[in-house]
């Protein structure tokens, strides 16, 4: 077949722009190949790890959840991650996006909460912690699903899941029935900022749990050998009060404090009122994992502050870290010099896999173990000045068996504090149960 001088031309033009289509194809190939090598492994902007890259193990490869996560591995770990983050705000900024009142996110699934106690025998099966999940970013992503913002805070929407409650409430009872004689277990679960401060017809607008009803369903499947401490309904009393953080995920101090008295009325025992403590610090100011997330103008207009109360007994500690190395710090730290976004870290160090206080003051043998995640930070301070021993340990992080530590070490009380909504992750509440036993 002949083709006219024109057609010619155009075939070679054509010809022509393949090659250089190709050719650029082929290098920006080359450089995401190189990227997929070259990524973050932690965000400064969100101050947690990034998901690491899943070991490899036949049985995940099997059921597909290898694949699912290195998709979530490749999502959370893009090149320039906190630059792309902060340029995404902005830009909404600009445009007005950005409003007093919006959802952000909020596509999370939920469970109805059954009623009476009941429990689903189609859930009821425990189910193993996956060795390739990354807690600490499952735990941020939890906390981070759902977020309301109105005039400048951030509440989180809780989202009940059945089989992570079932699988949290039957590892706490079977702790309490080994520990039975010997160690007191108590469950203190830590509602979100949304339904201790928002109204109730705000609340159930946003197409969430009830709070409530969810730590009811928690307490009914307990069994008689768990001390429940159902804290909600003294935060709700008091919600008129800095209860919790208005950038940040974390309730105050002040929160923390009233979670403490409901606990010693539990136990029995005489809460200190909070003039007891001779030293406090305030930093101030201090803006959060929602600013960091959400970058929204009217938090950065009205920062929150941190409040700490030290121990009258002592403000010192050991904490090992993942290594096994020990290190010498302050059950309070003073932060002040730190940037803005460091307030919350005044708190036992931060996260660690195991951490020691030892009261000088106290001489009778007592002894607890705080089984945590972030949220028990600013509650442990105050038990400090009712026990010789205090032993807390971040279930994302520690290589003990807790069960058999409490036993080894003559514990006297077992305390789990963890929010709602961060156990309501199946693979979170299966963690616990591994750490557990």
């Amino acid at each position: 077949m002949k083709y006219t001088k024109k057609q010619q031309k155009q075939i070679r033009l054509f010809r022509n722009w393949s090659v250089v289509i190709t050719s650029f194809l082929l290098v920006i190939g080359m450089i995401m190949g190189a990227l997929f090598f070259i990524r973050p492994t932690e965000s400064i902007v969100e101050k947690r790890k990034l998901t690491a890259f899943p070991a490899f193990h036949l049985s995940t490869f099997l059921d597909g959840s290898y694949f699912s996560d290195v998709s979530k591995w490749y999502s959370d770990t893009f090149p320039g991650r906190d630059r792309w983050i902060a340029m995404s705000q902005d830009l909404k900024k600009s445009y007005g996006i950005e409003s007093n009142t919006r959802m952000v996110g909020g596509n999370a699934q939920k469970d109805t909460i059954p009623s009476n106690g009941t429990t689903s025998n189609s859930t009821s099966k425990t189910a193993k912690a996956p060795k390739t999940k990354d807690m600490q970013a499952e735990v941020q992503n939890q906390i981070m699903e759902g977020l309301y913002v109105k005039d400048g805070a951030a509440y989180s929407v809780y989202y009940f899941d059945q089989s992570a409650a079932n699988t949290y409430t039957k590892a706490m009872n079977r702790a309490a029935k080994e520990l039975k004689g010997t160690t007191s277990v108590y469950s203190v679960l830590v509602p979100n900022n949304s339904g201790a401060m928002l109204d109730d017809k705000t609340l159930n607008s946003l197409g969430g749990s009830d709070q409530q009803e969810g730590i009811d369903y928690y307490a009914d499947q307990y069994s008689k050998n768990v001390h429940m401490v159902n804290i909600l309904p003294t935060l709700r009393k008091h919600n008129d009060q800095y209860l919790y953080f208005r950038t940040d995920h974390h309730w105050t101090s002040l929160g923390a404090y009233y979670a403490y008295k409901d606990f010693c009325k539990e136990k029995g025992i005489t809460a200190h009122k909070l003039s007891y403590f001779k030293k406090s610090y305030k930093f101030s100011p201090f803006l959060g994992t929602f600013y960091d997330k959400l970058k929204d103008s009217a938090m950065e207009k009205n920062p929150d502050y941190v409040k700490a109360y030290v121990p009258n007994g002592t403000n010192d500690l050991t904490y090992w870290d993942e290594s096994g190395q020990a290190h010498d710090w302050r059950v309070i730290e003073d932060v002040s010099s730190w940037n803005e976004g460091s307030g919350y870290y005044c708190f036992i160090g931060g996260d660690k896999p195991l951490t020691k206080i030892e009261n000088p003051k106290i001489k009778d043998g007592s002894s607890c173990v705080v089984v945590k995640e972030s949220y028990g930070n600013c509650f442990v301070p105050y038990l400090v000045d009712h026990y010789q021993t205090v032993y807390i340990m971040d279930f994302r992080y520690t290589k003990e068996k807790i069960v058999s530590f409490c036993k080894k070490n003559k514990i006297q009380d077992l305390i789990m504090i963890n929010n709602i909504t961060i156990i309501a992750s199946k693979d979170v509440a299966s963690k616990i149960d591994s750490e557990l036993h």
